[in-house]
């Protein structure tokens, strides 16, 4: 118990003040079922009304290790030629030692550029906040051999800041062909704004690159839930922040009712981990659960990795003529 605390603790301090290391964002396993944190332009591209709920916990065997929550809001805009979405995003490492708010305005134009090719193009405005409590710091002249964490530390814990805030900037652009094909790109703290306690150091640039394709495989009858013409979709994501890389590869069965999925995430030094993505969804209400299952050096000690994602589709009031509604993956 206290080896696991002590790694996880060591960590948030390590990544909180060391001068060669940068903050770095979270990621989720069911990026499409997050899609303002995927890409600002996927704003208002279901249309109607849109509310998303995501919950990850990351390493659950190491104690304080990352929780991390999201809701957001999007609706499509006929008179905005566009879409509007808002999300609020808490990440708390550590136990609570270090906790990141972030809070996401973005607006996407949506681009009718030909009868089967739809563009959108987004701009996201964040304001996040770091907050550091010190009473949940540990360092390593508090240990005593035999008791654990028991002395006061001679650290100077004052020249620490307690909070770090500031303004950023996040673009994106999505593209759907025939309803069938789509390809994104996105481009996160484009400003690299000052994200530090005690060091100067900036947060990095996020860059995301994802893309699919829908294929149909026929109407399926007397399987029970798969009906109505189930289709898979192959779907590769990559993201690269300050030298770390992550490519996830893989496939998905989907219907009206089930989703499911089978991903392999390898970060480019070394395989990470296999992901395995179920959903269910009716009467507008999507629920998805994965299961990240760590092969790398991490295997048997993190946990892997739970995550659940909440999705309504609520109805329009009206109809729309002008905006269509992006056939996305689900999860």
């Amino acid at each position: 118990m206290i080896k696991n605390k002590l790694y996880a603790l060591v960590a948030v301090v390590f990544l909180a003040f060391s001068q060669t290391a940068y903050a770095q964002d979270p990621s989720f396993t069911q990026f499409y079922a997050n899609p303002l944190y995927l890409n600002p332009a996927m704003a208002g591209s279901a249309n109607c009304p849109r509310v998303a709920m995501n919950h990850r916990n990351q390493w659950p065997n190491l104690k304080g290790a990352y929780i991390t929550n999201s809701i957001s809001m999007d609706k499509g805009f006929e008179e905005l030629h566009g879409g509007m979405g808002l999300q609020i995003l808490n990440d708390i490492q550590g136990e609570g030692a270090l906790t990141n708010t972030q809070i996401n305005l973005t607006y996407s134009y949506h681009l009718q550029a030909s009868r089967k090719l739809i563009i959108l193009t987004g701009i996201q405005a964040s304001y996040q906040q770091r907050a550091l409590d010190k009473t949940k710091l540990f360092f390593g002249d508090q240990i005593d051999p035999n008791y654990g964490f028991i002395f006061q530390t001679g650290e100077n814990l004052d020249e620490f800041a307690d909070n770090v805030s500031y303004a950023d900037v996040s673009l994106g652009m999505f593209g759907i062909y025939n309803q069938k094909h789509f390809l994104g790109a996105a481009l996160h703290h484009v400003s690299e704004p000052e994200d530090s306690y005690i060091t100067d150091s900036n947060l990095p640039k996020r860059l995301t690159v994802h893309a699919g394709t829908n294929i149909s495989i026929g109407r399926a009858k007397n399987i029970g839930l798969i009906q109505d013409g189930p289709f898979i979709t192959p779907n590769i994501l990559y993201m690269s922040q300050n030298g770390a890389n992550q490519l996830n590869l893989g496939v998905s069965l989907t219907n009206e009712s089930l989703s499911g999925g089978l991903y392999f995430r390898n970060n480019f030094s070394n395989s990470d981990a296999i992901l395995v993505v179920l959903g269910y969804e009716s009467n507008g209400i999507r629920l998805g659960y994965s299961y990240d299952y760590t092969i790398s050096e991490l295997m048997g000690s993190s946990g892997g990795a739970h995550e659940v994602s909440l999705t309504i589709q609520l109805a329009c009031r009206q109809k729309r003529k002008k905006l269509k509604a992006i056939k996305c993956p689900k999860f």
